[in-house]
């Protein structure tokens, strides 16, 4: 167990720039008008959890109140960097499965699979459109943990350095 002068040493040490490192490592945003189910929006990505990059809360706020979400982040995304770029790449390997030699066949694609489950079956966890939202196929609900405001999750640091 430590000491108060020892806890007190750490407060004292704390440094703010580790922390914003730690919040872009970590830490994406949500929209959420009801923090229990799902949002009401479609599923461009598949199913999933969708967060938004810390600087795009312009994305997030249209969905409803904005939380900051830990651990939301997939671990071995596909990672894209628009959403033109995500329709090249779902229509070259995930669509041409079900093509009739030459086009894509969306239609037959999503009467037999879903985006999820084949993206999983490719080895990865969600998809990033940089800079935009990403969806995480696989989030551990128990993991995740939501903060209402900036404070609650420095709050949630500090005593993460402390202990």
């Amino acid at each position: 167990m430590k000491k108060l002068s020892e806890i007190l040493k750490e407060v004292n040490e704390y440094n703010h720039q580790e922390y914003l490192k730690w919040k872009r490592k970590n830490v994406t945003i949500r929209g959420i008008s009801n923090r229990y189910g799902e949002n009401g929006a479609g599923a461009m990505l598949g199913d999933g959890l969708y967060t938004a990059p810390l600087g795009n809360k312009v994305l997030a706020k249209q969905y409803g109140k904005v939380y900051f979400v830990l651990d939301a982040i997939p671990k071995k995304p596909l990672i894209v960097n628009s959403i033109n770029d995500w329709e090249i790449w779902s229509q070259r390997n995930l669509f041409m499965m079900f093509s009739d030699g030459n086009h894509p066949n969306q239609r037959e694609f999503f009467k037999k699979t879903n985006i999820k489950d084949e993206m999983l079956k490719l080895g990865y966890d969600g998809i990033i459109i940089k800079g935009r939202e990403m969806v995480n196929f696989t989030p551990s609900e128990d993991d995740l943990r939501y903060f209402e405001n900036e404070r609650q999750l420095q709050m949630y640091y500090e005593d993460m350095i402390i202990n």
